[in-house]
């Protein structure tokens, strides 16, 4: 194979080059880019889908469009990479990098969500990406419908999966586009809901931890020899729970003394 070839077709020419040969130009800042390693495992799964586009300079080649796959090319040690010949001079570089990036569409996470459905086992993306996106994905149609309105984002999105009713998930969608939330500020929005759940809980494990203490106490009656047990009643919106102790003041008759006596409002 030689190290550059190159396929002409009508005005357009791609050539092979090695990796080596293409330098600089517009190149994306090189701080830590979460996505490369993905975009990495895509082109080792399905190739390159879209050149990059150089510019000749001299006996090399400036880049002017695909920093980010010369990149993830490189990461993966290959040696050579295709690219589309720009035959402009460096200002229309520029004007070609600034067009392709503002231009460019980016699809919605619902519609990535509905295509994962059936490419989910081909898919490079993260497995935990993978699993929040088909999670949306099951969402109702006019729940989706009002996301892709609003333009939200899925971090922004996410918290509707945590309420059940459909008619509440629409009026949440609305308030966090209208407010314009951060994902925090809409995981807030909805959290009374699953508070509320949390309260009720913290109720019946408070009565849950007063009986233990009633049987402890009852418990430790019986043992100096004294005949005690509980009673609960029901009294107005809560209970009443009763430490009864029994003593024998004759043989044919048994009084009932009430030592402590509490009272745990319910719910």
């Amino acid at each position: 194979m030689k190290r550059r070839q190159a396929v002409s077709r009508e005005n357009t020419e791609f050539i092979r080059l090695s990796v080596d040969e293409v330098y600089g130009g517009h190149v994306r800042s090189e701080e830590d880019d979460p996505g490369l390693p993905m975009l990495a495992a895509s082109i080792a799964r399905h190739g390159l889908l879209q050149p990059i586009v150089v510019r000749q300079n001299e006996q090399r080649y400036e880049l002017v469009c695909g920093a980010r796959r010369l990149r993830a090319f490189k990461m993966l040690g290959k040696q050579y990479i295709d690219a589309h010949l720009f035959r402009g001079d460096a200002v229309e570089a520029a004007s070609c990098f600034v067009e392709e990036n503002r231009t460019r569409v980016v699809p919605s996470f619902l519609d990535e969500a509905r295509l994962l459905e059936q490419a989910e086992e081909e898919c490079a993306l993260p497995r935990t990406l993978t699993s929040r996106l088909l999670k949306m994905g099951r969402l109702d149609e006019q729940t989706s419908q009002a996301i892709r309105n609003a333009h939200l984002t899925l971090e922004q999105a996410e918290p509707l999966l945590q309420v059940p009713q459909k008619e509440r998930r629409l009026e949440a969608a609305a308030i966090i586009a209208e407010r314009a939330l951060t994902p925090r500020q809409a995981r807030r929005l909805v959290l009374p809901e699953k508070k509320d759940m949390h309260m009720l809980t913290g109720k019946r494990r408070a009565v849950r931890e007063a009986l233990d203490a009633i049987h402890v106490l009852v418990e430790k009656l019986n043992a100096q020899g004294m005949c005690a047990g509980t009673r609960v009643l029901s009294q107005n919106c809560g209970l009443c729970i009763q430490i009864m102790l029994k003593t024998t003041e004759s043989s044919e008759k048994m009084q009932e003394k009430k030592i402590e006596s509490r009272t745990l409002k319910v719910d």
